[in-house]
């Protein structure tokens, strides 16, 4: 059975640094034969969490209590093998969006208190951040270490990163770090289904290119056909 690979964008530019890096990684799982899907928190209402886990006679299960876009998104992270968060980094941190996203996954989580196990648990995930500043290591640290506390699982070279915006997708090791980063999240999650997958570093200049050029004409298509809406940022 294929690996199925999730995508999540929390930046709100269909084609800027954050989604270039996350398009990277998406075709990288590819080359393993595993099934991809994007989305963008963008799409749709993702409402802030209320903390009902707290609360006396506790709601939070999943699939969470809201019926919102969010939930869309929390039913599709259940569904899947492997995630991989993409996001511009807000004062040192993943954007808004994506942060929301992230404490509505507490349904997922807080089925323990119900008698199963977390709902994260045995999920492969990744991390993409893209900014201008020292926050990139502190946003992919922030998510990678709260998903792992959920019980996802980290794999090898699971967080790549840029600091060029919008041109990211001409950030040679970044692009070739968010390839990795689904070559081997999908390697893990197939080697956990008892099939052969990558965990080493694979460092293909042919490959890059490929990709780069693979997305490089998406961009291009989406720009003739909605406008430029990549500039300024990631």
């Amino acid at each position: 059975m294929a690996v199925s690979v999730l995508g999540i964008l929390g930046s709100p530019r269909p084609f800027g640094g954050s989604s270039q890096l996350l398009k990277a990684a998406l075709l990288g799982a590819e080359e393993t034969g595993a099934s991809t899907k994007f989305i963008s928190l963008y799409d749709g209402e993702i409402k802030p969490c209320i903390g009902c886990i707290q609360e006396e006679d506790p709601n939070c299960r999943f699939p969470c209590i809201f019926e919102d876009f969010g939930k869309e998104v929390l039913i599709e992270i259940n569904q899947a093998d492997v995630i991989i968060f993409a996001t511009p980094v807000y004062w040192y941190a993943p954007s808004g969006v994506m942060k929301n996203l992230i404490d509505r996954l507490t349904c997922l989580e807080n089925m323990v208190a119900y008698g199963e196990p977390s709902y994260m648990e045995g999920k492969v995930i990744g991390a993409i951040t893209v900014g201008a500043d020292a926050g990139l290591t502190m946003a992919g640290g922030y998510l990678l270490t709260v998903l792992n506390a959920m019980g996802a699982i980290v794999p090898p070279w699971a967080h790549a990163y840029s600091r060029m915006a919008n041109k990211a997708i001409y950030d040679d090791r970044a692009v070739m770090d968010a390839i990795n980063v689904g070559l081997l999240a999908t390697g893990l999650a197939a080697r956990l289904k008892g099939q052969e997958g990558p965990l080493t570093y694979l460092d293909d200049k042919e490959l890059l290119e490929k990709i780069r050029s693979q997305i490089l004409a998406e961009k291009e298509a989406f720009e003739r056909s909605h406008g430029n809406q990549t500039k300024p940022g990631s």
